[in-house]
């Protein structure tokens, strides 16, 4: 292409103008064809140059146009990099700065927590300290740029923390269950890091920590939001089957990816200090069903040719397509291994994203390995590095969702082709993350507040119109007590001087579970076994609040969101609550309040059905809303 600088003969002569056609030269394997291309055009376009100065303005028109494909290359973010529960900043491998928590300003927020320090010197400088959650709370993170993000959660437990050795919590961010009843338990005296892949969308990112039940307790050391490259996940990829068949899959930027595996085939381990995204890789003989198929190769001394459009060193760093594991074939042997196969246990009956790279690092000429990629054994692709790149030693790869089945076993193979001049194959590096799906029982964490706030401020769905049905409910009470003669007792079976004491709570549902009030909506009234089943027997994942009456749960009850309210002992309220909430709600429909479904009064149970605010409750409008 730089022949076109010579289609016309410049009458220059002497040191300038070698050196400035010296200079075109140099950056022309600098810049990208369709850069390079347009320059020749504007070359054509400009009349001949006669003067000095036209040939000085095209040379300044490269150098603009050279840092062009510079300001849009991506550099990785400084932020955002977190030392929980610290006022101290962090140097961390691979270039990063772990800002201390305590420091918190208008780019992040920390939530309702406490700091805590690490007992153990021993541990590295980054688990020194951590930020513990005693009730649901959240990290927040000013988001500035649209995309992917890198995000990733550092737990770390010493022999000498007892406290946090028990914890056992949920994380969730953006919808999604991040994790689910995680516990350090069998991890003590070693990091745990967790790495999710995120897109995120919102001015103001949150991940929540919600103590499980039975625990009063979550915590996290470090934390890392940082934006990945462009177009790092595509959107769509093939899918295959455990049968082996191959369909197109849409919709991976909708879900969650979270890290399984991160392999540098017939390489050692890396560290974050090692790769260009700070990522760990770790070496794969320990996943090869027979270490005997196969051999690594020798390690390739130089660096590898990307190529544009191609794979790039974030990708996978440079080590991961400088080694390889390939095929040990012996001209001796009478028997060779047909396949290599690396084993890996996913989780049964899921989704995963599954990326393969290459780089042939073994050749010495072009088209003398072709070979086939296999997974399950029954789906295979042909992979020819000729056809993907055109030149030796330069990386590629291939994407794949994979769904598991019920062994929870994932085997991915390489093996040679007939039509291979050299029949070996190789793989360089692999990944495998599970694609978690956005979930409709995603717990939304409420500010704490006293029995008497939580009157008018009722947690999960009922919270939006609390303040106002009270105010009806007082007046309508007011009124039925004028027409109530002196002595008639009410027509609610439940009343009397006991209904607020926890210790007559059973005692009381004895003598009247069996008693209907003649002004009770019959139609409203649902089975327990019904309820049990929206809220997956109550399960304290689904609490999405705590207040007066009791414990709010999320449900699904007969294909509806539901907001499910049940009564338990010593919480303050009880039974004048549960008759005036029927009374009202029964008789009221506003668009700003929300509709009662129905209420349950079998098995000693004081159970009440709301719709389910999708927007969140008034109170997180008017004091949480960003």
């Amino acid at each position: 292409m730089l022949s076109s600088f010579h289609t016309k003969k410049v009458e220059l002569n002497g040191p300038l103008l070698s050196i400035i056609l010296n200079f075109l030269y140099s950056v022309s394997s600098c810049l990208p064809p369709s850069i390079l291309s347009y320059t020749c055009l504007l070359y054509h376009l400009i009349p001949p140059m006669e003067k000095l100065q036209n040939l000085l303005l095209l040379l300044l028109l490269l150098q603009l146009l050279l840092l062009i494909p510079l300001s849009l290359a991506y550099t990785p973010p400084h932020k955002y990099f977190i030392n929980c529960g610290s006022n101290s900043n962090v140097s961390g491998s691979g270039g990063r700065n772990f800002v201390g928590d305590l420091n918190s300003g208008v780019s992040f927020f920390v939530g309702q927590s406490s700091p805590v320090p690490h007992a153990n010197p021993s541990s590295s400088q980054l688990y020194q300290s951590a930020r513990i959650y005693r009730r649901p709370s959240f990290y927040e993170f000013v988001i500035n740029e649209n995309g992917t993000y890198f995000v990733r959660l550092h737990f770390f437990v010493s022999s000498s923390d007892s406290n946090l050795a028990t914890a056992k919590f949920n994380v969730s961010a953006s919808g999604f269950w991040l994790l689910s009843n995680f516990t350090l338990k069998n991890s003590i005296s070693s990091p745990v890091i967790k790495d999710f892949l995120v897109t995120i969308n919102v001015k103001r990112f949150r991940i929540y920590f919600i103590p499980s039940h039975g625990s009063n307790l979550a915590f996290v050391n470090a934390i890392e939001v940082f934006l990945a490259p462009e177009d790092f996940i595509p959107d769509t990829a093939s899918l295959v089957t455990p049968a082996g068949s191959r369909i197109s899959f849409d919709g991976l930027h909708s879900q969650v990816l979270h890290t399984l595996f991160r392999i540098n085939v017939g390489g050692l381990t890396l560290t974050p200090a090692n790769d260009t995204l700070w990522r760990n890789w770790i070496p794969d003989d320990s996943f090869l069903l027979n270490p005997m198929a196969a051999r690594n190769s020798d390690f390739f001394p130089d660096s590898p040719s990307y190529q544009e459009g191609g794979a790039t060193d974030y990708t996978a760093p440079d080590p991961v397509y400088r080694t390889a594991k390939e095929m040990n074939i012996d001209e001796s042997r009478q028997l060779n291994f047909f396949n290599v196969t690396w084993s890996f246990n996913v989780s049964k009956s899921s989704s995963h994203f599954v990326r393969v790279h290459f780089c042939d690092i073994i050749s010495v000429s072009l088209n003398v390995i072709i070979f086939n990629l296999y997974i399950y054994n029954k789906f295979s692709a042909k992979i020819n590095p000729y056809d993907k790149t055109g030149q030796l030693a330069t990386p590629f790869y291939y994407d794949f969702v994979v769904d598991s089945d019920e062994s929870g076993i994932m085997n991915i193979s390489i093996g040679p082709r007939l039509d291979s001049p050299n029949q070996t194959a190789f793989l360089n590096g692999l990944e495998i993350m599970e694609l978690i799906k956005k979930s409709d029982f995603v717990s939304w964490p409420r500010k704490p507040e006293s029995n008497r706030t939580s009157l008018f401020a009722i947690v999960g769905s009922i919270g939006g119109g609390s303040f106002v049905i009270i105010l009806v409910a007082i007046v309508l009470l007011s009124l039925k007590r004028r027409k109530t003669k002196p002595g008639q007792s009410s027509s609610w079976p439940f009343s009397g001087p006991f209904y607020a004491k926890s210790s007559s709570y059973n005692r009381m549902f004895e003598k009247t579970s069996n008693m209907l009030p003649s002004n009770l909506n019959l139609a409203l009234r649902l089975s327990y076994h019904e309820i049990e089943q929206s809220t997956k027997n109550f399960d304290s994942n689904l609490v999405i609040g705590e207040g007066g009456f009791g414990k709010v749960y999320q449900g699904m009850f007969r294909g509806m969101k539901v907001a499910v309210k049940r009564s338990e002992p010593g919480h303050g309220q009880g039974l004048l609550e549960f008759q005036t909430e029927i009374m009202v709600l029964s008789q009221i429909r506003h668009r700003h309040l929300v509709s009662l479904i129905g209420y349950c009064d079998e098995r000693f149970e004081m159970i009440l059905v709301y719709e389910f605010m999708e927007q969140g409750t008034l109170r997180d409008h008017l004091y949480y809303s960003t």
